[in-house]
């Protein structure tokens, strides 16, 4: 099984969620939780909708201790082998740059995401 990334806006005067875009790489495998929660430093609940602009240094530092630290997280790495340490940074990577590029039409102060 896998997360499903995504990025919406917020119906005025409700709780719901318009999904408006996904990252590239949208689908990573819940094998790896554990890391992405360690390199974050974010305990995120799965499909709670965060603000971005609270997200995005959260995910900039999982990026940044994937690539400065990578033998730190190999640990969480699973055992069999549906995903890795290089399947995370992608899925981060592709899920900051998504959220910039919604930012372009939408300014990031209005912009959610799910994992």
């Amino acid at each position: 099984m896998s997360y499903d990334l995504r990025i919406a806006v917020k119906v005025d005067g409700t709780n719901i969620f318009a999904k408006i875009a996904e990252p590239e790489h949208c689908n990573p495998t819940y094998n790896l939780a554990d890391m992405f929660r360690a390199c974050t430093g974010w305990d995120y609940n799965q499909s709670q909708y965060y603000r971005c602009v609270d997200v995005l240094p959260l995910i900039d530092h999982g990026i940044r201790e994937l690539t400065i630290n990578p033998d730190k997280y190999r640990k969480y790495n699973p055992p069999n082998g549906w995903g890795n340490l290089d399947s995370l940074k992608t899925a981060l990577e592709s899920l900051r740059q998504c959220i910039y590029e919604t930012a372009e039409d939408i300014p990031v102060e209005h912009l959610w995401v799910a994992w």
